[in-house]
């Protein structure tokens, strides 16, 4: 598996700052939805997010840790899986919530907390489980990462887009209510055809690792929903709520791990393959869960 390991991606110098300001204009859209008094409000009646949030973070990336450990040989397939999963909940999650009937606020609160709280879990995750496992571990260390390029990333992918979408909001709501969807819209059509792009001038290499990596992201994906779905029905969530913890808990922000991956693991193909991978498959599979979800009704 060495070879899969050493499959790289084409990527043009620019691309990468381009994915991070890109994903920030997304992470910034997402955290217009972030007020204080929302967080207060997920502290006073805590019970679906702080659920949701328990399996987002404490265990799908340990699912993931052990879908790279037994169902892949190649290294970057693990630390992709790895990383996609340490990534808070994606903006996608919030729509497919309404289609499939779920709880929206509950959805929302679980993207927007998470995203704020990923400016630290994320890194720490990936970096925990990562070196857990010997053949992830011994990538990490060939690999330099400079700390410099590890705290600008961050700023420009989690911590300014965060911060500024959580003052604006607080200080111009109105103004926040009306470029949200705006900021989103464009941010994601760019996003769009850049990764669109990479899979172009990539295809040959991708259609190379989604032969090792398909089956574990499939894995992953479904047993995320399940997780979800089965941790609400455990500690008796609504189904409404159900079905927002499970939607969650699935639909990670692929952006972020493509923007992580092109920026970190450039030469690791297999880590941002297993990200558009993902997205692929909770789209489409996401899409047939929520619009199954819409024709079942909720007692």
């Amino acid at each position: 598996m060495d070879d899969i390991n050493q499959i790289p991606f084409n990527f043009d110098p620019r691309i990468g700052l381009i994915v991070g300001i890109m994903v920030g204009f997304l992470v910034f859209a997402v955290s217009l939805d972030l007020t204080w008094a929302k967080v207060m409000s997920v502290l006073k009646n805590p019970k679906a997010p702080i659920i949701g949030l328990l399996a987002q973070f404490g265990i799908l990336p340990a699912i993931a840790f052990l879908a790279g450990l037994y169902l892949s040989d190649a290294a970057s397939i693990a630390l992709g899986l790895l990383l996609v999963t340490c990534c808070p909940g994606g903006a996608l999650s919030n729509y497919l919530t309404g289609v499939a009937k779920g709880d929206v606020a509950t959805s929302i609160s679980m993207t927007t907390v998470s995203t704020l709280f990923s400016i630290v879990l994320t890194p720490v995750l990936f970096t925990f489980w990562a070196s857990m496992n010997t053949s992830t571990l011994e990538v990490l260390q060939n690999i330099s990462m400079d700390p410099q390029q590890v705290i600008i990333s961050l700023l420009i992918m989690l911590v300014v887009p965060v911060t500024a979408g959580m003052l604006l909001r607080a200080n111009r709501p109105h103004t926040a209510n009306h470029i949200r969807g705006m900021v989103r819209l464009i941010a994601g059509i760019v996003f769009f055809v850049i990764v669109a792009m990479l899979i172009g001038s990539n295809f040959k290499s991708l259609a190379l690792l989604a032969q090792v990596a398909l089956f574990p992201v499939l894995f992953t994906f479904v047993f995320a929903v399940g997780l979800g779905w089965g941790i609400g029905w455990v500690v008796g969530l609504l189904a409404a709520e159900r079905r927002a913890v499970a939607i969650e808990v699935a639909f990670q922000n692929v952006a972020l791990a493509i923007g992580l991956g092109i920026t970190f693991f450039p030469s690791l193909g297999g880590i941002v393959a297993v990200a558009i991978l993902w997205g692929i498959v909770h789209l489409l599979l996401g899409s047939g869960l929520a619009l199954g979800w819409s024709h079942i009704r909720i007692n």
